[in-house]
């Protein structure tokens, strides 16, 4: 049995989030058609359509969006082995996904992340700002950490 790469999910979930195959092969930084028969090498690989391609657009069926959803899952936990290798060396190394809401990042911020950032050098923050329903998701769905 053949299994899907990390790259073929990768370009179905940029380009289910984007819903553009020209800016997802821009995030992927790939060439539009080098994204495009990736998706349909993996629309090959499942057996299954996973875009609906228009003139306009590009939306997942829904067989596509369930797959992109656990591809997600399967790309967060895989940057998770390669976090967790690097904190082998280096406990408080490696990339950190913090989820905030807006009605809080400016006053909380300002005062804790210097601090942060001088104690702890190799640990990158990345701040993701959003409503809270919509960081529980990502919580959830592994997009972010804390």
């Amino acid at each position: 049995m053949r299994l899907p790469t990390l790259r073929q999910l990768q370009y179905l979930t940029a380009v289910v989030e984007e819903k553009h195959f020209g800016h997802a092969a821009e995030k992927c930084f790939v060439t539009q058609s080098t994204l495009s028969a990736g998706i349909q090498d993996l629309e090959q690989l499942l057996e299954v359509s996973l875009l609906e391609r228009t003139n306009r657009k590009v939306l997942p069926t829904p067989i596509g969006e369930e797959i992109a959803s656990r591809a997600q899952q399967i790309l967060s936990l895989s940057e998770d082995l390669v976090d967790l290798a690097l904190s082998e060396k280096n406990p408080l190394s490696g990339r950190i996904k913090i989820g905030i809401i807006p009605t809080i990042s400016p006053f909380l911020l300002p005062k804790v992340l210097p601090t942060v950032r001088k104690q702890l050098p190799e640990l990158e923050i990345v701040l993701i700002e959003d409503q809270s329903e919509r960081l529980l998701d990502q919580l959830e769905s592994g997009n972010i950490d804390v």
